[in-house]
């Protein structure tokens, strides 16, 4: 399976708010603002039967807002996120959204729950000999 869910995340953002920087690493100089900081918190992988998967991704959208006018910002940041960021298209629906005020930047968590299904190439029956015929026939 090779996809990466925090690209998925920021291609979602990126339609939602064209003109602001969207970061995954820490930067030396500090963020631009405004701009978003997008981590991963924690991964849990619940095995099912036939290799299946349930994983559950918790992940943290942190919001650094303008600092010309930073409440009114985080508060318009916010409702655009309430409304418009439900679900990564075609793939997954974001579950337990949250939002939080800390030291001048709005923070959201939530999760990505989805199954995981292995990708088997081979085939699993190339022959099948059978036997058989009428019954009172």
């Amino acid at each position: 399976m090779a996809f990466n869910l925090i690209k998925r995340i920021a291609d979602e953002l990126s339609e939602l708010f064209p003109d602001t920087p969207i970061y995954r690493n820490d930067q030396r100089g500090g963020f631009q603002e405004p701009s978003f900081f997008i981590e991963k918190i924690t991964n849990k992988i619940t095995p099912n039967l036939f290799g299946i998967q349930v994983r559950d991704n918790h992940y943290q959208l942190v919001y650094f807002p303008d600092p010309d006018k930073p409440s009114e910002d985080m508060e318009a940041t916010e409702e655009l996120l309430t409304d418009n960021f439900k679900q990564l298209s075609g793939f997954a629906t974001l579950c337990n959204r949250n939002f939080e005020y800390s030291d001048g930047t709005l923070l959201m968590t939530f999760e990505i729950v989805f199954r995981a299904i292995p990708d088997e190439m081979e085939t699993k029956q190339q022959v099948m000999d059978y036997k058989g015929g009428l019954k009172r026939g």
